[in-house]
């Protein structure tokens, strides 16, 4: 028994694909959401190390080499991708598939070995328009197929396209806000480790003086050895927390370095940030977080593309119809050959085994699910406000009894140094004063940065935390426009 062979040859310009891909604008399709984070600012230069770093720079530098905000930015350019695929489902698609087939022929028509003869290619004309060449059957084939396909549940899709796009966008911003805000919680930890480690310092070396003065009078049988002891614990109690401090200072400098994508961070922070004066009533920062909060307006269109997606599922119920037209530009001649040929088909699903209605089913789940995350969501983001405001006044009156604090503590350390020239008081009355007027000026400064970073929690719940909002404290006698001096509650 002879073996019969078959070799097709598709030609499908390898070369020609090749060299679409390699055209890809790769810098397109990044700047596709670089253009969205960026806000229409100019790119900000490199960190030199040693430079003054104030926050508007270091949100600047955040916004442009953190890794979290590309990956987002990725998600956001597949979803626009996702919509030109939707798009694609409408536009007829055309193929050309040159083709080349050669088999061996049968003998005598049969699989015996022999002499080719006029009924072996009587056989092979039709069989498929083959032609005899010696011992095998060869044909060549230059067809150009079109395709079309027309089906209902096509236009919902390209809608819930639209959604998840501004869906991916918002996402996009939210992720933003949530770096930006990270970058200032970094830099003011850094701001108040370094407060901390200076107003330590100047407390150890009290802590050492009033040690002197201890060891001193125990000398001269005027204190107990407890005192001594006390005091001497008191001196490396202040020693551990300024080490401590000092470390905190080098691991907050590490953590904002990687949030803004340098090497490091050894320059001096400057804080830039003016808090506005007077604050709005808090249901108007309730309406800004309604109107502008992303992850909100994030689960807004994917609510939408939840309702496009029910359509979707519902229109499989509908009928569909392809159209398939092929023509040949070159067909190796045979009796029956034919220059073109069409094919139109039309779908009516009757009874799909309960498929279908899985999918509406299914769809009417989704839309349930994401309704039901945009209304917690809502009430969550309506307490972040709430709360988010509260702390901002209550830390706002906590600096006003701070100050006054200070003022009680610079008075009383004031008072015993008059009182230390005139005899009245001991050296150890000035010390302890000196260390209870550092104590309340560390307090005070970590208080107002805890204000600035409640400040920017609040922007960050409104969703108006973003690279442009530096402007609004650049200068310090300009009231961000969202920020109405109706019904004031008044800051220090």
């Amino acid at each position: 028994m002879a073996a019969n062979f078959r070799l097709t040859l598709s030609c499908g310009f390898l070369a020609a694909l090749l060299t679409l891909g390699a055209c890809v604008n790769q810098q397109k399709d990044v700047g596709s959401y670089r253009n969205i984070v960026d806000a229409g600012l100019p790119r900000p230069k490199s960190y030199q190390l040693g430079e003054t770093l104030s926050l508007s720079r270091a949100l600047a530098l955040a916004n442009e080499d953190n890794e979290q905000i590309g990956l987002n930015g990725e998600n956001y350019l597949q979803a626009l991708l996702a919509k030109n695929r939707a798009l694609a489902a409408f536009i007829p698609t055309v193929t050309l598939s040159p083709d080349y087939t050669i088999e061996q022929a049968p003998r005598n028509g049969t699989t015996s070995a022999g002499p080719v003869t006029p009924a072996a290619e009587s056989v092979a004309a039709s069989s498929g328009g083959y032609v005899v060449r010696g011992s095998t059957w060869q044909r060549t084939e230059v067809p150009v197929v079109g395709a079309m396909n027309l089906s209902v549940a096509s236009y919902p899709t390209v809608l819930s396209a639209d959604q998840i796009i501004e869906q991916q966008k918002q996402l996009l911003l939210d992720a933003q806000a949530t770096i930006l805000l990270n970058v200032a919680q970094a830099y003011y930890q850094v701001l108040r480790s370094e407060a901390q480690v200076e107003v330590l310092e100047q407390s150890l070396q009290v802590q050492q003086a009033r040690l002197q003065d201890a060891q001193n009078r125990f000398n001269n049988k005027l204190a107990l050895a407890l005192e001594v002891s006390q005091t001497r614990a008191q001196v490396a109690s202040t020693q551990v927390d300024l080490t401590q401090a000092e470390n905190d200072v080098r691991n907050g400098r590490r953590t904002l370095a990687f949030l803004i994508g340098v090497p490091a961070v050894d320059g001096p922070l400057v804080d830039d940030v003016i808090i506005p004066a007077q604050l709005p009533p808090v249901d108007e920062f309730r309406q800004l977080a309604a109107a502008h909060r992303q992850d909100l307006l994030a689960a807004d269109a994917a609510l939408r593309a939840a309702r496009d997606d029910v359509d979707t599922a519902f229109a499989q119920y509908y009928p569909s119809v392809s159209i398939d037209v092929s023509g040949f530009l070159y067909r190796q001649y045979y009796t029956d050959a034919s220059k073109w040929d069409a094919l139109l088909i039309g779908n009516l699903p009757l009874f799909s085994a309960g498929v279908i209605e899985a999918d509406v089913r299914t769809a009417w789940s989704r839309l349930r699910q994401a309704a039901l995350y945009q209304s917690y969501l809502r009430r969550q983001i309506d307490q972040d406000v709430q709360n988010g405001y509260d702390t901002l006044l209550t830390s706002q009156q906590e600096i006003m009894d701070l100050n006054t604090e200070v003022q009680a503590g610079a008075d009383a350390l004031r008072q015993s140094e008059e009182l230390l020239k005139n005899g009245l008081a001991i050296p150890l009355d000035v010390l302890t004063a000196q260390q209870t007027l550092l104590d309340a000026q560390l307090n005070y400064t970590s208080a107002s940065f805890d204000r600035t970073v409640f400040y920017l929690d609040l922007l960050r719940s409104t969703g108006d935390l973003n690279p442009r909002t530096p402007e609004h404290w650049l200068n310090a006698t300009t009231q961000p426009a969202s920020m109405p001096t109706t019904t004031p509650a008044t800051m220090p």
